[in-house]
């Protein structure tokens, strides 16, 4: 696709990226509207509040969310550890946590040692969640086509997918750019926002993914962050949203400029996974990621041959499977 330089603009805010590992995945922290105006209006919370906000107008099963709690717990500290640990750490009745790491050992999802009275992983949990890879997302297409971008850009790659009407950044790995020690970088989480006495996407990313989306998907998804209470209430116009979202769909990206109040430069494009209900999109990030135009047509370039290769890995994978 030819980028002329009256398309390289700002459409929409930024993503900007939690700390980095090299490859790091179901981070669920996320933003909550504390109060009103623009994008200050965002803190952060902690991470079974954002799953609170997340479940908000669907409903939620507590247990439910203390599992996955538990199971992310591992992710985090990568050691075995005692329920007293868990459930201090997770904020938790030890009651609960030693009901959840109980039934998890139980069904093997969780090895346990009664004689250190230790819970860890089981290789179950890995050779389940393959299982689902290959189904759902093709054997390790999605982290070839990160460490594809990576190589190409150099950049800080990041994978987001639409979570209801919150954006979820599930998948990141690290390039050339990271967060300064003790920086805590922030970003909204739902996909739209009010901000200016305008609807728009809440970031680049957001914007990438509700491309995928027709204007009438656009509008109830806006109907459901207005009814959360992200917005004002009452009917409010949504010409600016649907334009944008329009013209990052023409464009095939979203591009976002550092600036005072935007710390990192960053692209983020549609994706296409076979199987998926909901959109995703992938980026890449850095400070600086760009410094002129000629650098963004040619980060541009780069992304866009990533992509075409892995949309013609789908259709050639697609074309052996009817054969």
């Amino acid at each position: 696709m030819h980028v002329n330089e009256s398309a390289i603009e700002t459409i929409a805010g930024s993503l900007n990226p939690g700390g980095l590992e090299n490859m790091k995945v179901g981070d669920r922290m996320s933003i909550d509207r504390k109060t009103g105006g623009g994008l200050g209006g965002f803190l952060m919370v902690s991470e079974s509040d954002a799953a609170e906000g997340r479940s908000r107008g669907r409903g939620s099963v507590k247990s439910c969310l203390r599992t996955l709690d538990v199971l992310e717990y591992f992710m985090r500290a990568r050691a075995p550890a005692r329920t007293i640990e868990i459930s201090e750490a997770l904020g938790i009745p030890n009651s609960s946590a030693d009901e959840i790491l109980r039934t998890l050992a139980a069904t093997g999802y969780l090895s346990y040692n009664p004689s250190s009275k230790l819970y860890s992983p089981s290789y179950k949990i890995v050779a389940n969640a393959g299982a689902i890879e290959d189904g759902f997302f093709g054997s390790g297409r999605i982290s070839r086509i990160m460490e594809d971008m990576r190589r190409e850009t150099g950049a800080t790659v990041f994978l987001t997918q639409q979570n209801d009407c919150w954006v979820e950044s599930i998948a990141e790995l690290a390039g050339g750019w990271e967060a300064a020690p003790g920086y805590q970088p922030t970003y909204p989480s739902e996909l739209v926002c009010f901000d200016h006495n305008i609807w728009r996407p809440s970031t680049n990313f957001a914007a990438a993914m509700l491309a995928q989306h027709s204007n009438v998907a656009i509008l109830q998804i806006a109907s459901r962050t207005q009814r959360l209470g992200l917005g004002p209430k009452g009917p409010a116009l949504m010409k600016n949203l649907v334009d944008r979202i329009a013209h990052t769909r023409t464009r095939g990206f979203a591009l976002c400029r550092r600036k005072a109040t935007i710390p990192v430069d960053s692209i983020a494009m549609p994706l296409r996974v076979p199987h998926a209900v909901a959109s995703y999109a992938i980026g890449v990030v850095g400070d600086p990621l760009f410094e002129n135009d000629n650098d963004v047509r040619h980060m541009l370039s780069a992304m866009q041959a990533v992509i075409f290769r892995h949309q013609e890995g789908l259709r050639s994978a697609g074309t052996r499977s009817l054969q």
